[in-house]
């Protein structure tokens, strides 16, 4: 069975209006946002730190994601649009307004790359942003990032990955 973005995403996993006045405070807050705990929290946020410690997750054209390996069982997925955009030392010099977290396993080498390959290539087309500034909740911005992981463009990226019967194109 092949893991997809549209699979592990849940309503519960959809941050609108997300805060954060900087990079570090971003991750800080994504961190206590994701963990069940003070102690998951701080794990969390050493792993997305080492990991921008080795270079930005800033992709561009407003997008981040923050990625990190993991002592869970399954891959998780959390999507936050922040209510003002942040510097993020992004490749293109742009603040971010979007970002995908991914954590994933320890050991879990293949998915985690093909995760993170599927999410840059979805997020890489302009016209899949578009529909993300125009949710302002929880089930608005829900319902757009499933359209994105489920639809045409997925569909064209992933025909392995993402359900033909439940695509719908984008509105």
């Amino acid at each position: 069975m092949s893991l997809s973005l549209a699979s592990l995403l849940s309503p519960e996993h959809v941050h609108p209006q997300f805060e954060g006045t900087s990079k570090k405070r971003l991750l800080e807050n994504i961190a206590r946002a994701i963990a069940n705990d003070e102690d998951q929290a701080e794990l969390l946020l050493d792993g997305l730190q080492a990991r921008e410690r080795l270079g930005s997750t800033g992709v561009g054209q407003g997008i981040a994601i923050p990625h990190c390996r993991a002592d869970i069982p399954e891959p998780i997925v959390h999507l936050f649009a922040l209510s003002t955009p942040v510097d993020f030392d992004a490749l293109d010099g742009q603040d971010v307004d979007f970002l995908c977290v991914l954590l994933v396993p320890t050991d879990a080498n293949e998915v985690h790359l093909n995760l993170l390959r599927e999410v840059i290539q979805i997020f890489s087309e302009p016209e899949s942003r578009e529909p993300l500034g125009l949710a302002f909740d929880q089930i608005s911005l829900f319902n757009a990032v499933q359209r994105l992981f489920e639809g045409p463009i997925c569909l064209a990226l992933f025909p392995s990955s993402c359900d033909p019967a439940v695509a719908t194109p984008p509105p």
